[in-house]
């Protein structure tokens, strides 16, 4: 089940998503308000201080913020350790518009290699971060045209 917590230590409420368990590996996402790239090792320190985040073996991250005078976005990204994943993150925040936000995303490493299987799991979790967070908003359902009843 998601979730949304505050902390001291971190001044923005941070989302989370569910957990995701795949071939024995373990993904999972935060999202939160991000607006200074230096406080970047401040979140993570809170977040790997939670209890349920020991052992994590990959710590992907991207984050966007639109805080320039020439509305051009600062943008930054970490693999960690699986290769191409903040690229992706990042390309989801863009493409998806957020702004002022990060998302990380944690692996449990399981013993089994994902392939292109990880891409899914990484990026289900980081959407439902981002959506919980209120970052990421639910597609609406394409609206389809009334039919009209043909007179006989």
């Amino acid at each position: 089940m998601a979730s949304t917590a505050d902390n001291g230590n971190w001044p923005y409420p941070v989302s989370s998503s569910s957990r995701i368990t795949e071939h024995r590996s373990v993904f999972l996402a935060h999202a939160t308000t991000f607006k200074d790239p230096s406080s970047l090792e401040t979140l993570l320190e809170y977040l790997r201080g939670l209890p349920r985040m020991k052992k994590t073996t990959h710590c992907m991250i991207a984050y966007r913020i639109l805080t320039r005078p020439d509305g051009l976005a600062d943008t930054g990204q970490d693999d960690g350790g699986e290769s191409g994943a903040g690229d992706r993150l990042a390309r989801l925040l863009e493409l998806s518009g957020c702004e002022d936000v990060i998302v990380i995303v944690w692996r449990w490493y399981g013993g089994v290699q994902l392939g292109s299987d990880r891409w899914k799991c990484i990026s289900g979790v980081a959407k439902e971060a981002l959506t919980e967070g209120g970052f990421l908003k639910p597609k609406e359902p394409p609206k389809t045209p009334a039919r009209h009843k043909k007179k006989r």
